[in-house]
């Protein structure tokens, strides 16, 4: 067994990276392939290769069924075998720089995939049609000479597509069906003519047409000289007028058997279903950490609620920390009702046990403390805390404390402080702080999120609620409609019933019809809690825990 992969596998990482002038040797003497032991490695999220002589993967790479990201860039595959359909799970795939000619038709079960890279290969077709869920799509330095076909629905999530440096000679009319793109590179192909079309791109934003042969000149000058605004407006005024297509037929078996007719854009013209925002609940894993709830913790800090949450990226960590500030602040009530705590699982190391103890006896590297101050205990981190917030009052001449400082009130006087902890370390320290060494960070996919509270089993089921309803929107935007009915007004005193009921029958028709640009589906897993004798006490999230909200069209589903 190779070291690298013996290091994971002892280690329980999910993450495993092979480079570098001792593996490319250890590939060639092993044919072109990587260790078979690599194919065992079960629970792996990450798989990354690159600069290496490997020229083939296994078909035994669907026995890595939790891949999120596949990365084998600058390698020598020339082929995919059919079974990488079976990465159901699988967000990132990078292939650029390889020999690949085609991809298999089994590709198109990656409905999972959100960034695909295949650029500089030797690809002179490909159709992408079936991956629903692609955003970003660099395919430059192929051989294509047509735009391949990307999705088309009623949800939309492409908004980057690179064909640079291929032999693309037109732009289909399709593309102005990707509602949300906005980047398009089509720089260095064989594009004549652009047709005015294009314009209706209406979120293109970056258009780049550098190094085609165009052969209207005061185009060729903008697309050098000018921003894509400017030639995306002249393109509109002035681009090229394709002939009318005629409207064209389809076998049918609805309609009584006669030909549907479509019009020139091909698309049916029928009511489709609205986009929904759903929240799956899983039933809890034999991989997930194990729960103790101590009689200890019963009396510091009574009410505990947590569950995982599965292939979450965070494409921006500065907004997903905001919204827990933000989440303290209002629904925490300052923390005065619950605290919440966010980890990256994958850093969490075996069982979990809710205590509570003197905190002289309690250990911690606090959140963003691991260089300046390491671990201490939590009667030196809270004196510390307290301190420091005497200093900053006086120094602000202020009657209030800010920041982490004002909600040391909330353990004043307190013999015991309650924790969470792994077989190594505390990473919880409610209401003040989490470790360091389980933080979230920009490649975290799962995370173990927390709610605790002194008051009651309540507001930890509500907080839990706004946290993952506030994830799942994160990074949608509403592309029509509103949710405006979820927060109307009622009519002020006086008004006549007549006007009130034209109110809300407008704010109701526009929940009826709110449209998200693009579907996201927020996996949940359950975690069993067990007290002190090892007994099954509860289970979050159970059924009711979660609701959806109608008037945002989120949904939530036991599985």
């Amino acid at each position: 067994m190779w070291p690298e992969v013996e290091a994971v596998k002892s280690e329980n990482r999910r993450e495993l990276k092979l480079t570098g002038a001792s593996v490319s040797e250890r590939i060639v003497k092993n044919g072109g392939s990587l260790d078979d032991a690599v194919y065992q490695l079960s629970a792996l999220n990450l798989l990354h290769v690159n600069d290496t002589p490997l020229d083939r993967i296994s078909p035994r790479i669907d026995s890595l069924p939790h891949l999120q990201s596949l990365l084998l860039y600058r390698n020598k595959i020339a082929q995919l075998p059919a079974t990488i359909g079976q990465l159901g799970e699988l967000k990132v795939l990078d292939l650029s720089g390889n020999r690949l000619t085609e991809v298999p038709g089994e590709f198109g079960k990656l409905r999972s995939l959100t960034t695909l890279n295949l650029s500089f290969n030797q690809l002179k077709k490909l159709d992408l049609s079936a991956l629903d869920r692609l955003s970003v799509c660099n395919l430059s330095g192929n051989e294509l000479a047509e735009v391949p076909q990307f999705h088309i629905g009623d949800v939309h999530h492409l908004t980057e597509v690179n064909l640079e440096k291929n032999s693309i000679v037109a732009l289909p009319e399709d593309l102005t069906r990707q509602q949300i793109l906005r980047v398009l590179n089509v720089g260095d192909n064989k594009i004549e003519q652009v047709p005015k079309y294009i314009a209706k791109c209406a979120k293109l934003k970056e258009f780049n047409l550098k190094g085609n042969p165009l052969k209207d000149k005061r185009l060729l000058k903008l697309v050098d000289q000018c921003r894509s605004k400017q030639v995306l407006d002249y393109v509109e005024k002035n681009g090229y007028q394709p002939p009318k297509q005629t409207p064209k037929e389809i076998p049918s078996t609805a309609n009584n058997g006669q030909q549907m007719v479509l019009p020139p854009n091909g698309a049916p013209e029928k009511e489709q279903e609205e986009a929904q925002l759903k929240i799956i609940v899983r039933k809890a894993t034999a991989s997930a950490p194990k729960v103790t709830f101590t009689q200890e913790a019963r009396s510091a800090r009574p009410h505990i609620v947590l569950c995982i949450v599965r292939s979450f990226p965070i494409a921006n960590l500065k907004k997903f920390l905001q919204l827990q500030n933000t989440l303290h602040d209002t629904e925490c009530n300052r923390r005065q009702l619950a605290t919440i705590a966010t980890h990256d699982l994958a850093k969490v190391k075996g069982a979990l046990r809710y205590h509570a103890a003197p905190p002289a006896e309690i250990e911690i590297t606090a959140l963003g403390s691991a260089a300046a101050q390491g671990k201490v205990t939590a009667e030196q981190y809270y004196a510390d805390l307290c301190h420091q917030a005497e200093l900053l009052r006086k120094e602000k001449k202020r009657n209030t404390y800010s920041g982490v400082h004002k909600y040391i009130t909330l353990l004043t006087a307190r013999e015991l402080f309650a924790y969470l902890s792994d077989e190594e370390k505390v990473i919880s320290l409610p209401p003040l702080t989490n470790c360091d060494e389980t933080k979230v960070s920009a490649t975290t996919t799962d995370l173990l999120l927390e709610v605790t509270s002194s008051v009651g089993h309540g507001p930890c089921v509500r907080v839990m609620n706004v946290l993952l309803e506030r994830m799942l929107l994160m990074d949608v935007e509403v592309v029509s409609g509103g949710v405006a009915a979820a927060t109307e007004q009622p009519p002020a005193a006086g008004e006549r019933k007549k006007k009130s009921k034209a109110i809300a029958k407008e704010a109701a028709e526009r929940v009826a019809t709110v449209r998200y640009d693009r579907a996201v589906t927020l996996t949940v897993e359950q975690v069993q809690l067990y007290d002190h004798e090892g007994k099954p006490h509860s289970v979050f999230p159970g059924k009711g825990d979660l609701c959806g909200d109608e008037a945002k069209r989120i949904v939530v589903e036991m599985a």
